[in-house]
This record gives structure tokens, sequence and C-alpha cells, in this order.
């Protein structure tokens, strides 16, 4: 009885050993091929949802050879709430596709863009039941690989005295100035973010993290957003890390309080902000500050044509947004094909007032009520944190559609909310069978 039992342990040990390094690799090419594509069917299927769709596969092969229901659960539970708006934006596109007799070409785009995002975040959850409680750290080592392998490309094009004087030149010149050696494109800087955010406020029972090892992982951190410079990204930190740090700092009830008030605090902030950008206001004001905001207020003007800001308008439906962009391409307009830089405005025109209003619910006031619940202050911290630099991220970025910083989201949140649970705790307590 004692000898099987031991060959189990060995059997599921071995497993988790297997899977996790599989799991590993595969998260490195998911984050390597951020902008490369097969073509399947006609259409472009990018490298990386070949892969998060491995990593599911994999997933379910653990599952099979060490079955922890438990975590598996927990974990896809919190994808899908995080998946909830990418589902109701569909749902709402539906219903404006059938109405409106949309192209079929659309239709496929517009369906396809936010599937890809829902299997990121469950491959997210599938990665946290693979490595457990060292999900996110993992991850973080994995990005990082990647990061280095790119900057052994550079360096390697360049030589290494060459590769920090352009770099130096592109860090003075606050992103502007890429010299060869910006890593820009990769949008790896708002991934850094959320791990900064869990690095600072994450918190394990039991255990304390030595300050070595922290400070290896946020000279990372601050090399990776220098390399991938994004304006929005630091100030998304500094705001996050704030809103972490309130939270943190309240104590009972007051907890709630603060959560409901910055959930009724964006609903008003992102119904406001359409007519900010629609009318101008936004331009008026970069523009008497001097700032320079990388053609934003060229591309905001440009698309104020499609929307109006009335209950009465209904939407052009998911995938409006890419059709438009491939029509200005092909008619040679002279116009660049660049997207709208602002989630909130990009679901405005392609959802409608309406459906507009049913995702801003979803995408932030519904995942901080049902994932944070005013226990684990620290770790609920990192929800918030995470979930607020989001907000500041989606005002002049399109976060919502880059599977890097999506998948990076959802496996910061629910190795959080797990960690919160104390799930990890349960799995690994002597005594503890499973039922």
């Amino acid at each position: 009885m004692s000898g099987s039992c031991e060959e189990e342990s060995m059997r599921k040990s071995y497993g988790e050993r297997a899977a996790g390094a599989i799991v590993f690799l595969l998260l490195i090419e998911i984050y390597f091929f951020y902008n490369t594509y097969a073509t399947i069917g006609g259409f472009g299927v990018g490298y990386q949802y070949i892969g998060c769709i491995m990593v599911i596969m994999v997933g379910g092969v653990f599952f099979l050879v060490n079955a922890e229901v438990p975590v598996l659960y927990c974990s896809v539970r919190s994808a899908g709430v995080l998946a909830l708006p990418y589902f109701a934006a569909m749902i709402w596109s539906a219903a404006i596709w059938i109405f409106s007799f949309t192209p079929v070409r659309q239709m496929i785009s517009g369906f396809f863009e936010p599937a890809y995002m829902v299997l990121s975040l469950f491959s997210a959850a599938i990665l946290v039941y693979v490595f457990k409680e060292n999900a996110a750290l993992y991850s973080f080592w994995a990005l990082t690989a990647t990061l280095l392998l790119m900057v052994l490309q550079r360096i390697t094009e360049f030589g290494l005295t060459e590769f920090f004087r352009r770099l130096l030149i592109y860090v003075k010149s606050m992103g502007k100035n890429g010299s060869g050696v910006s890593l820009e494109d990769t949008s790896f800087s708002y991934a850094f973010v959320f791990f900064c955010i869990y690095f600072i406020f994450q918190e394990k029972s039991g255990e304390k993290e030595k300050w070595w090892k922290l400070a290896l992982r946020f000279v990372v951190i601050i090399f990776g957003m220098l390399l991938v410079f994004k304006r929005s990204s630091f100030l998304a930190l500094a705001v996050g890390l704030a809103a972490a740090f309130l939270y943190s700092l309240c104590k009972g009830r007051y907890r709630k309080w603060f959560v409901n008030l910055l959930a009724a605090g964006f609903t008003f902030f992102a119904i406001i902000y359409i007519p900010f950008i629609r009318y101008g206001l936004f331009n008026r004001i970069m523009e008497a500050l001097n700032i320079d905001t990388s053609a934003r207020t060229r591309i905001y003007s440009y698309y104020a044509r499609y929307y109006e800001f009335s209950p009465r308008y209904t939407g052009r439906g998911l995938g409006f947004i890419w059709q438009l962009m491939g029509r200005a391409e092909r008619f040679n307009t002279g116009l660049q094909s660049v997207n709208v830089h602002c989630d909130y405005v990009r679901f405005y025109i392609e959802l409608g007032f309406w459906g507009y209003l049913c995702w801003v619910f979803t995408v932030f006031p519904w995942l901080i009520k049902r994932l944070i619940k005013g226990i684990y202050a620290r770790n609920d911290a990192v929800v918030l944190g995470v979930a607020v630099a989001a907000v500041v991220l989606r005002l002049t970025e399109n976060v919502s559609q880059l599977y890097s910083a999506v998948l990076t989201m959802g496996i910061v949140i629910t190795q959080s909310v797990l960690n919160g649970q104390g799930i990890f705790e349960k799995e690994s307590s002597p005594g503890k069978e499973a039922i």
C-alpha cells in the first residue's frame, strides 16, 4: 500500500515537472512570436495563439495525470470573470451584425479578435493550474527570457557598445528615437507593469521574499520598461500602485466602500470620456499644454466622423475598425493603417451607446466586485492595482486587443485571487485527501 502511494506521488511529481517545463517553453514561444502569423484558410493565425492552444492541451493532459479540481475550477472561474467583457461584446455585436447586414469578412474578423483574447485568458488559467503558486513568477521569467533573446539579437546586429549607446539615445528621447534598438512593437511594457504591481503587493502566508530576489526582479522590470518605452506604462504603473496602496491602508468595511467608489467613478468617467474625445476637448487640452500625443489627436479627429455620442447611436459591429484600416490602405488615401489608440472609443464605435455601457460594466466594476472580497488586503490590492492600471492604459492604447497584456493580466489576477483564497495551501496541506 505504501509502495503504491509512493509510486503515485512520484508519477505526479514527474508529471508536474514535465508539464511545467513544456508550458514554460511554450510561454516563451507565445511571448516571442508577438507579430508572426501563419496563413490558414486565407486568414492570418498568430503563432502566439497556436502556443496558447498547446498550453491548454498540455493542461488537459496534466489534469488526467494529476487532477486537482479546486485549483482548476478557481482558475477557470477567475478567467471567466476577465473574459466576460469579450463575451458581452461578441453577443451584442452579433445583434448589430444581423440587423445592419454586415459583410461576412467583418463578422469573421470581429469574432476572432475577441475570441483570441478569450483564448489567452483561459491559457492563463491553465498556466496557473500547472505552475500553482509560482505561476506569476515563472511567467515573469519566461517574459524576461524572451526579452533577453530579443536583446541578444540586437547586440549581435550592432555590437555591445553600440547597442548601449543607441539604447541611451532611445531612453533620452523618451522613446521617440528608436535608434534601431527599440522593442516598442512588442508592447511588453504593459506586462511588466502588471508584474511590478504583483511583486510589490504579493502575499503568501508563512513565506517572505529575500530582498535580493525582489531587487533583481525590479532591475529587470526597469530595464524592460525602458527598452520597450511606453509613456502610458509609467503613468499606469503610478496610478495602479497608488490605488493598490490606498486599498491596502483601508480597514474592514472601508475596503468595500473604496471599491464601490472606484467602480462608480470609473463608470461615470468612461461615459463622459467619449464626448470628451468626440468633440475635440482632448485635442484642445493637449495642444494648449503642448503635449506630444504621438499623432493621437489626428487619429481621434479622423475617427470622429464615424460615431456620435447619443443613446440613438447603435454601433457598427466588431471588426469595423479593422475593415476601415484595410480600406484606408486599399484605396490609397494616404492614411496610415492605425488603430484608434483608445479602447473606450474603439468599443464605443463598434458596440454603440448601449453596448458600450454593457462593456464598461463588465470590464471594471464587475471584475473588481467579483474578484475582490475584502479579506486578504494585499492579494486584493494586486487585483485592484492591475485592474486600475489597465483602466489607465485603455485611455490611449488598445490594450484589450494585445494578447501579451491580456495574458499577463490574466495570470497575475488569477494567481492573486487563488493566493487570497488559500487554494494552494489546501492542496498542499498534509492529511487532506481529495474527495
